[in-house]
């Protein structure tokens, strides 16, 4: 078997399995930095929000039992802000135990702050951080309007005093003693925290995203050998289909052929037995106006069979000569016209005749017209071997639909029997003796018709006769491959 080189389709190739895989790692990467870490961002900040308001309550709640015990007589107010003072201002969480609470009441001023002694009992209306916000009067104004509430604005680090860094703090009001009680988180230590995390989450992305490269990278090696094989062997099969078709042809000229001479062998015994008559009326010493009328009779019959013989051998050569593998647009009813013209003196052998029905309409389709012809010439010829002398063989064509067209024919010869109508299209199955046929017809002619996108039905009565149907559509889609292979072809 002859092979040759098989052109990888790219763009085929990179449309199916490249472009799926540079998307999904775009995906990935777009889930990781569109998606996930601004959601990391925010949870992370809800968290701490979350939790300095927690802890803040619960230090509101040593507010209030000392409150309470105050109500109940146990302490006075001095001793119970006393007591709250110390107890707040002993309370430390976070790193190193470095953050902390504060008070400050409603004035203004400060009651207690654990680094900022110097603010302690201070009047803070006119404080302002470094972007000059009134911090305290900003937590005066959050109180009064909610109750709580959370307050953005630029403080110390914890105890370093030189240090002043953006803080958002939860503050809380003690309403019976006028008080105000907050703690905040440091924004530069939530960021930090934040892309610790966002640098593990990248790190295992990476590590993910490395596991998915190696796999989509075996998988498109896998895929590419997949694609190359399954482009050799549709080129093969492809190969296969065009050598069953050229078998087909031969066997149907070949077929054609012993009709053809058969039938040629009439109008040449005929010259054969004229010519020797007239060159024995030659041979005469005189010739007479007579004779010479008789000469010119029989070289005039010699003529006419000479040109039957000629036309016969003629339409054998266009069948013989048809190119296939070619999609163009072509009138079905010309295609029929050659296709009977080539097997009626066939059909006339055996006193069947061969009509034709054509429909007038649009007969406009994109075929191979000469697979169509193998067809026609392949189906008739069959239909002939089938029929009894006398019997009628009837193509028709129906174009009422614009999208496609309809083939009828239809013999009233011996039928199919039901029990192998399912079986005929089937390779090397024949009805015939195994010495007439290849069995290769009917399976070759299916085989053009899939190749149209179409399809063939038959019906058949024993006895009555056989009419096959073939639907094709009258416009081909053709891939990308097929259309670069016709342009070469071309």
């Amino acid at each position: 078997m002859i092979t040759r080189d098989i052109s990888f389709t790219w763009k085929s190739f990179s449309i199916r399995i490249v472009l799926p895989t540079i998307l999904t790692v775009i995906m990935f990467l777009s889930a990781i930095f569109f998606l996930l870490i601004p959601t990391i961002k925010k949870n992370s900040l809800d968290r701490k929000r979350e939790m300095i308001r927690e802890l803040t309550n619960s230090a509101w709640n040593i507010l209030a039992k000392l409150e309470h015990d105050e109500q109940a007589g146990l302490l006075t107010r001095n001793e119970a802000q006393r007591l709250a003072i110390e107890q707040i201002s002993n309370l430390h969480y976070g790193q190193e135990m470095k953050d902390y609470f504060w008070i400050n009441d409603m004035h203004p001023r400060m009651v207690i702050h654990p680094y900022r002694t110097d603010l302690n009992d201070r009047d803070l209306k006119d404080y302002v951080d470094p972007d000059g916000k009134h911090v305290f009067m900003e937590f005066v104004n959050v109180v009064k309007k909610s109750g709580s509430g959370f307050v953005h604005y630029k403080w110390q680090s914890r105890d370093n005093k030189f240090l002043v860094v953006p803080k958002l703090s939860y503050v809380k009001g003690f309403a019976p003693w006028g008080w105000i009680i907050g703690t905040g988180i440091y924004i530069d230590d939530l960021e930090d925290e934040i892309q610790g995390i966002i640098r593990n989450v990248i790190f295992f992305s990476l590590v993910i995203l490395l596991i998915m490269s190696l796999l989509l990278g075996s998988i498109i090696s896998v895929s590419y050998k997949t694609h190359s094989e399954q482009a050799a062997a549709e080129e093969e099969l492809k190969r296969t289909q065009s050598s069953l078709a050229m078998a087909e042809k031969m066997a149907s000229l070949g077929k054609l052929s012993a009709m053809v001479a058969h039938e040629i062998n009439n109008p040449l015994s005929g010259i054969l037995s004229y010519a020797k008559l007239c060159s024995r009326y030659l041979e005469q010493k005189t010739v007479s106006a007579e004779l010479v009328a008789v000469l010119k009779d029989n070289l005039s019959l010699i003529a006419a069979e000479a040109k039957r013989c000629g036309d016969i051998v003629k339409n054998l050569l266009s069948f013989a000569k048809r190119t296939m593998g070619e999609i163009r647009e072509t009138h079905l009813n010309e295609i029929i016209r050659v296709s009977t013209r080539i097997i009626d003196h066939s059909a006339k052998m055996k006193d069947l005749e061969l009509m034709t029905d054509l429909d007038t309409g649009n007969d406009v389709i994109q075929c191979d017209a000469g697979a169509i012809q193998q067809i026609l010439v392949s189906m008739i010829a069959n239909a002939i071997e089938a029929s009894a002398p006398g019997k009628q063989i009837t193509v028709r064509t129906d174009y009422r639909d614009k999208k496609q067209i309809l083939l009828y024919i239809k013999d009233y010869g011996e039928g199919i029997p039901q029990d192998v109508v399912s079986s005929i299209f089937e390779p090397f199955f024949s009805t015939k003796e195994s010495n007439k046929s290849l069995g290769l017809g009917l399976a070759a002619v299916y085989g053009i018709v899939q190749r149209h996108s179409g399809t063939i039905r038959v019906e058949s009565s024993v006895g009555v006769g056989t009419e096959f149907t073939i639907t094709l559509p009258r416009t081909q889609n053709l891939s990308v491959p097929d259309r670069e292979q016709r342009s070469q072809t071309t």
